[in-house]
């Protein structure tokens, strides 16, 4: 499940990760902010909290996190990936070279931390 997360900064948005992610989740959590912030012309700066409870993502989900990041690869500006799943932080920081904004991870104790370095 993917929930918004609420009370960030209006440049920033922010998604909670719990349990099992699927395509539905991001269709009707994720697509549509994104979309308001492309609409708004403004650069994402997008904060991804994966909780300790997180799961998997389903394939539905795994095609649609390319989809999104195909779409608005040109708006992202910062990426703050919060979890204390190492593989997870691995994975995220061996492919941000392919995102054009700035990635960062953070462990999820760090989680102020990386809302201000996304709010720099």
């Amino acid at each position: 499940m993917i929930t918004l997360i609420k009370n960030l900064p209006d440049n920033i948005i922010g998604f909670r990760y719990k349990g099992k992610v699927t395509a539905k989740d991001y269709e009707k959590v994720l697509f549509p902010e994104f979309e308001k912030a492309h609409k708004k012309g403004k650069q994402i700066k997008v904060l991804w909290v994966l909780e300790k409870d997180f799961d998997a993502f389903t394939m539905g989900a795994v095609w649609d996190d390319m989809e999104m990041g195909i779409k608005y690869f040109r708006d992202w500006k910062k990426i703050a990936f919060v979890s204390d799943k190492k593989w997870m932080n691995h994975t995220v920081r061996a492919f941000g070279f392919l995102i054009p904004g700035h990635v960062r991870t953070f462990k999820n104790k760090k989680l102020e931390e990386a809302i201000k370095w996304l709010e720099e």
